[in-house]
């Protein structure tokens, strides 16, 4: 994929410029073409899911208006909470914690333990643990959350909030979250320089590949913090019964997080709550973040704002989504609050005032007063609990990528291959069942045929193309191009192509379907939702998947919403190469002819999982696709994009299992790539395809299963395989 990317950017950058000078790039062979057409289909995609979620959320109003009694807002929570594992993730038992004190700082006031603990098995946690002097013990503990600062605890304001803590005589324990201090995941083991930014970077990189294990960044994150507070209470020094948390931004989400899903955790102050993989869940977006936030009530809890930060209308929505259930349970209105201050997002001393207040005034230690004391605040070298500060390093830890690929390897145990055909046919129809309720693919009986408008023609020298716009499902409008070639009359099977990138846009741009056409194929490429001229996104200025990209994480954020339908991206895409065979179906100068899908990068997925649920495609043929899952979680670094928004998906299939359904028709995996992008050799290719090469074998089909890696990767020689694969 790597070549041909280049060769796309060396035509594209300067075809865009012309365009925006003014000058029309020759044969130009995009459907839309108005910038107000094109904007329209860029936000088709976020429109659709924004019509299908206002009924999810109507629906939930219409529940909690049903609610009555104190005893059905409680059923109403309990119902959520046993749910925990769904929104968040399954994190298994609980491991010992192993925790150990490594160091202390000895002042005054107080001593600053250094403690190391394990939250999952090898996975170190480093805290630092604020112990007041000269208090009567036991005393309230408070955990401390830290938002997204690349030192993490030892950050300055997070340091000295739980400095002004301790002088209150709290016993405060503050967590380096995963990716954030001595907890880094992704750098050069030798110089400790980030490959992958600290912070919303590192959090995005692990919390992509987690969805295929079913877990997520804002459950790695609440875990972390209920064995902290498992750590916590454990603490002769420690009051278990009055336990508080405090955190800004991601933090102050988290302190929100953690007070939920802990019922330990009696008051809870939050600064500017939010992030944004924090505030991505399996089950999708808002909604289970709204169902989560209920968990709270009626315990205490303060939102913080800065006057200046912008953000008190999007905290009072919050508070919104929680209110009801303080009100059903009978909570006054006090317990639920928002204090506005001077400044913007963060947590200097007007922000750690009123924390200090709230938990003075529900623990009974008003007379502590909310006015900050002097401070000393120490260097982060000497909060350090490691020698160099790094938990994988130092410590040989485990990650949250070994984590994920433990686990991934743990889900699917390989399967048994039956004796006979019939046992096969058996097993196959209880993994496409499975695959069916795992990705949430409905597809109606009686679909009849789309609605397509033509959209104009091209009359090119080596081909001509019809342009037209199918309508998959109402609302959902496809661009799509019918490719007739110039020679060879299109004779044989029909080409309908399917790309992550989308269809070609130009007659003169680098693309595996104009090559076939110019072959002598004739070639239907479609659009699927979220591809090509339906990308909301700009693939030209898409930062690598090792930068936070605002416009990828809103891509992502999309896929992730359709949980709350009850669906996947994945299978919205299937659906709508479904019904481009549909549409081909339903042409007289196109029905009869066989019809090989080509799935290009992502779009091999597509194409396997359609042909997977719809006998009518003769042949697939998957072009520099990743053909496991479990190479994307077994890596510890991945340059493939979009692969992820399946949760939970290895719990039930891998992609080998998709090919399996395709038997025994063809099916060709030509120049396989690897989580990196890079070619995958043959033979390992073959071996994560054990299961299918077994039901190809037990069909009496072996020679039908191909794999043809490209020499070198080159597009030329992947084109030239697939044409000798349309041939045979």
């Amino acid at each position: 994929m790597g070549g041909i990317k280049q060769l796309v950017l060396a035509f594209l950058v300067p075809l865009l410029v012309s365009t925006a000078l003014g000058a029309e790039p020759v044969d130009d062979l995009r459907v839309h073409q108005t910038p107000g057409e094109r904007k329209q289909a860029r936000s088709m995609l976020q429109q659709y899911l924004g019509e299908k979620m206002q009924a999810v959320w109507e629906a939930r109003e219409r529940e909690l208006e049903r609610l009555k009694s104190p005893q059905a807002w409680r059923a109403r929570q309990e119902r959520t909470r046993d749910r925990l594992g769904e929104i968040l993730g399954d994190f298994g038992e609980k491991c010992p914690l192993d925790a150990r004190i490594v160091g202390k700082l000895d002042r005054p006031d107080y001593v600053i333990e250094k403690l190391i603990f394990q939250s999952q098995p090898k996975y170190d946690c480093t805290a630092n643990v604020y112990v007041p002097k000269g208090r009567p013990l036991p005393q309230p503990g408070v955990l401390f959350t830290c938002g997204h600062a690349t030192e993490g605890k030892a950050s300055r304001l997070y340091h000295e909030a739980c400095l002004g803590l301790v002088l209150k005589g709290y016993v405060v324990l503050a967590l380096d979250p995963t990716g954030q201090g001595e907890r880094s995941e992704y750098f050069d083991p030798e110089t400790g320089k980030p490959l992958v930014p600290l912070c919303v970077s590192q959090h995005h990189y692990l919390a992509r590949p987690s969805w295929l294990v079913g877990r997520s960044l804002a459950g790695y994150r609440t875990w972390d913090a209920t064995r902290a507070v498992d750590y916590l209470v454990t603490r002769p020094e420690v009051d278990a019964e009055r336990i508080g948390v405090v955190g800004n931004s991601g933090g102050g989400i988290m302190a929100l997080l953690a007070t939920a899903a802990d019922t330990r955790i009696k008051v809870c102050a939050a600064a500017h709550p939010g992030g944004s993989m924090e505030e991505t869940y399996l089950a999708g977006k808002e909604l289970p973040k709204a169902d989560l936030l209920s968990l709270i009530a009626p315990r205490p809890c303060l939102f913080i704002v800065g006057r200046d930060s912008g953000e008190e209308a999007g905290h009072r929505r919050k508070m919104d989504w929680m209110r009801p259930f303080y009100q059903g349970l009978g909570a006054e209105d006090e317990r639920l609050q928002m204090v506005l201050v001077d400044g913007v997002h963060d947590m200097k001393q007007p922000k750690r005032e009123p924390a200090y207040g709230w938990l003075n005034r529900w623990f009974g230690k008003q007379a502590e007063g909310s006015e900050e004391p002097p401070l000393a605040p120490e260097t982060p070298e000497r909060l350090r609990c490691t020698s160099t500060g790094y938990t994988l390093r130092d410590l040989g830890s485990a990650s949250g990528q070994t984590l994920n690929a433990a686990r991934a390897e743990s889900l699917l145990s390989p399967r048994p291959v039956p004796e006979d055909a019939r046992a096969i046919d058996r097993v196959r129809s209880e993994i496409r069942e499975a695959v069916r309720a795992r990705i949430g693919l409905r597809l109606p009986e009686r679909r009849g045929a789309p609605p397509c408008a033509a959209r104009g023609a091209v009359d090119h020298e080596d081909f001509m193309a019809e342009k037209f716009v199918l309508e998959s499902e109402p609302a959902v409008r496809l661009p799509g191009l019918l490719l007739r070639p110039r020679q060879g009359g299109g004779r044989g099977p029909l080409v309908m192509h399917i790309s992550d990138e989308g269809k070609p846009a130009a007659a003169a741009q680098p693309s595996l379907a104009l090559e076939l056409v110019r072959a002598g194929q004739l070639v239907f490429s479609l659009d699927v939702r979220g591809a090509g001229e339906t990308d909301p996104r700009d693939r030209l200025k898409l930062l690598p998947l090792t930068r936070y990209d605002p416009q990828q994480f809103r891509f992502d954020s999309s896929a992730v919403a359709t949980a709350q339908l009850g669906t996947t991206l994945l299978a919205m895409q299937a659906f709508d190469v479904i019904r481009g065979l549909d549409w081909i179906a339903s042409r007289d100068d196109l029905a009869g002819r066989p019809v090989v899908l080509v799935g290009e990068g992502l779009g091999g997925v597509w194409a396997l999982a359609s042909a997977a649920f719809d006998p009518r495609p003769a042949a697939v043929a998957c072009v520099r696709t990743v053909p496991s899952y479990r190479l994307i979680t077994g890596s510890p670094y991945y340059a493939c994009r979009d692969y992820f928004w399946v949760p939970r998906a290895l719990q039930t299939f891998d992609l080998p299992d998709l090919a399996s359904l395709v038997a025994p028709r063809r099916l060709a995996w030509i120049d396989p790539v690897d989580a990196m992008l890079e070619p995958l050799p043959s033979d390992r290719c073959q071996d994560l395809c054990g299961w299918p090469r077994a039901v190809y074998a037990g069909l009496g089909s072996p020679e039908k299963l191909e794999f043809s890696p490209a020499a070198g990767g080159t597009a030329a020689r992947a084109v030239d395989r697939l044409l000798s694969f349309l041939r045979e």
